[in-house]
Parts: C-alpha cells; sequence; structure tokens
C-alpha cells in the first residue's frame, strides 16, 4: 500500500506561494521559501532547541548562502538573508546540526585552487557555529584538506560526545575534536562514503550503506533490503525521530531528480524497512528539476518537516525552495 499525497490550490502566504495537500484531517502544506535557483543549492535543515527551523541553500550554484528561519514549525518563514561566514567564498553547500548544548553547527564545503587534480580545483570542510540561535556565526573553522581527492560533507554530524563529532566525508569518515582541531579514524576504520549515518534512541549507527552497527561502529552488519541510500549518497536523506522510527526520503525514477520521491521507514532500531507501507511525499507529474537532495527533521512529537527543491522553470511560480509538513500518523502502518 502506497499512501500519496497530491497538489492542490494556491495560496499565498507571507509572499510565498503555499500549496496545500490533503491526507486525513491535517493537510501537510508545500510552502516555497526563495524562487530563481539555479544549479547545486542544494538544501540543510535543523531545529535548534528553542524550536526554531533553521534552512540554509544556495541560490546559484557555489555561491549566494542563503538562510531562512522559521518560529511557528515550519508553517511561515522569514524572508532568505545572505549567509555571511561564507559571503566570499566559492561554496558547495553541506549540512545543519544542533548540537547538544544547543549550539547550532553549520558545515558547508569550500572550493579553492589544486593543481594536483585534473579539474584544477579541490573542495574541504569549514563550519561556523551559532549560540544564538541562528542569529550570528562564528568566524569559520577548516577541517584538514585532503591533496589527493576531494574532502566533502553532506549530512548532519553526529555528536558522538562534546570532543567527538562523526563526520561522514566523500573521502573518509572521521571523528573530529573541536577543542583540539585534531582528526582520527572511526570505528573500524573503513570510509561510508558520502551517505547519511545516524545514531537511534538506542545507541545503534545505522549508515547509509545499509550498514548497522551497535558497537560504535567496530563491526557492521548488512541490512536487506534497505532504501536506496548508497548509490548517489550525497542526495539522499536518513533522519531519526524521537520514537527510534528511521525516515528515509528516497528518490524513485531515472535522472538525478527523478520523477517521485517517497518516505520510508523502520521501526525496529534499523533492522527492517517498511517497503509495503511507503508513502510518496512529491510527484509533480513530470521529471524533478535538480539534484532532489530533500532533509526532512523533526519539528515537534507529531510533525515532521521536509525542505527540498525543484529547479523546473516551468512549474507555477519558477523554480524554488519548499518545506513540506507531514504528521507522523502518516507514516504508521
Amino acid at each position: 500500500m502506497h499512501a500519496r499525497f497530491w497538489w492542490s490550490w494556491p495560496v499565498v502566504v507571507v509572499g510565498f506561494w503555499m500549496c496545500s495537500v490533503s491526507f486525513a484531517d491535517e493537510a501537510p502544506r508545500y510552502v516555497r521559501l526563495g524562487s530563481g535557483m539555479s544549479g547545486h543549492i542544494h538544501p540543510a535543515a535543523c531545529v535548534t532547541k528553542k524550536g526554531t527551523v533553521l534552512v540554509t541553500f544556495c541560490q546559484t550554484e557555489a555561491k549566494d548562502m542563503r538562510l531562512c528561519r522559521s518560529t511557528d514549525g515550519g508553517k511561515t518563514w522569514s524572508e532568505p538573508a545572505a549567509y555571511l561566514p561564507t559571503a566570499k567564498l566559492s561554496i558547495y553547500p553541506g549540512a545543519l546540526t544542533t548540537l547538544s548544548d544547543g549550539r547550532v553547527l553549520h558545515v558547508w564545503n569550500t572550493w579553492y585552487p589544486d593543481k594536483n587534480l585534473k579539474s584544477g580545483k579541490n573542495r574541504f570542510p569549514q563550519y561556523s557555529l551559532s549560540s544564538d540561535d541562528g542569529l550570528t556565526w562564528s568566524e569559520p573553522f577548516d577541517l584538514p584538506k585532503n591533496p589527493e581527492m576531494e574532502s566533502v560533507l553532506r549530512h548532519p554530524v553526529v555528536e558522538l560526545g562534546p570532543r567527538e563529532w562523526l563526520f561522514a566525508l566523500m573521502d573518509k569518515t572521521v571523528l573530529y575534536d573541536p577543542m583540539t582541531h585534531a582528526v582520527s579514524p572511526f570505528g573500524d576504520g573503513h570510509s561510508h562514503g558520502l551517505t547519511p549515518i545516524v545514531r537511534t534512541p538506542k545507541g545503534t549507527l545505522i549508515s547509509g550503506t545499509g550498514t548497522r552497527s551497535t558497537d560504535g561502529g567496530k563491526t557492521w552488519q548488512k541490512v536487506e533490503p534497505f532504501p536506496n541510500i548508497k548509490e548517489n549518497g550525497w542526495r539522499f536523506d536518513l533522519m531519526v525521530v524521537n520514537n527510534g522510527w528511521l525516515v528515509t526520503a528516497e528518490v524513485i525514477g531515472p535522472g538525478v531528480g527523478g520523477d517521485r520521491w517517497r518516505f520510508v521507514v523502520s521501526r525496529d532500531d534499523g533492522q527492517s524497512w517498511d517497503f509495503d507501507h511507503t508513502v510518496e511525499f512529491y510527484n509533480p507529474g513530470r521529471p524533478i528539476g535538480g539534484r532532489a537532495c530533500p532533509k526532512t527533521v523533526q519539528l515537534d512529537n507529531d510533525t515532521l518537516g521536509t525542505v527540498f527543491y525543484d529547479v523546473d522553470p516551468n512549474q507555477p511560480g519558477g523554480s524554488g525552495v519548499f518545506f513540506l509538513r507531514t504528521p507522523l500518523v502518516a507514516l504508521q502502518k
């Protein structure tokens, strides 16, 4: 059985377009956060300790990072504002993470010239921290560069401890100490590539490679079947709900954006996935423009929020970044 959301009528809200969709008694809504996007604008999202929803995305490829804020659970949003720490940089988007002490961690990837690579350029992660709910940000900190290949982050950091931040990078999977800025191997030392890694309330680690670990990454067990995350892992999503469920936003169809997206849920700590009760949450009836990259966060005990983009210029309002609220009841069997 597949539950499906569908587009309905357009409504003007706080200066942007919003579309209402029907599901049970509560109607999830697509809210337009911005317009006129192009290129690799991949969004990121987090919810702060105060309940503010933060979203970042690039207005155009490799530059003009914007930040939006919502204080009502993603129903209305501030105008996209320039993200100042990256204002003078050529960047590839990264991820947002809310740390246990309430600070917000924003990681992005900065391009720089590198004659050692055939492309003539390379990337490495930088990050900035906010202690005031995303209103102001620290000067950027650098992670070590890899002169042999690109080092890129696209998914939230896993905070294993105050001095152990787990980075699943393109070139390696490592622990980072924010006090000393030292990098060390994680777990068994193998790389998970540019796929998400999350930790469940039971302490289990789930990797987008289709594996899970119950001993802190020392050993990994394969899970089959598993959502289609490993292939092009930078564009897929994986998150943990407070009730212990795992949710991925899976891209279905040809091309980098596919033609429809669906939620797939695990309700047993990542041991199995419910492919019989998936929930389709975006299907515009055409190939989706851009590289997909939906990101889902938990807004409250009853609601998830997903940010995504679609750069098809022929859709109503043109290319844009959107936010969807989904009641958790929609993901029940």
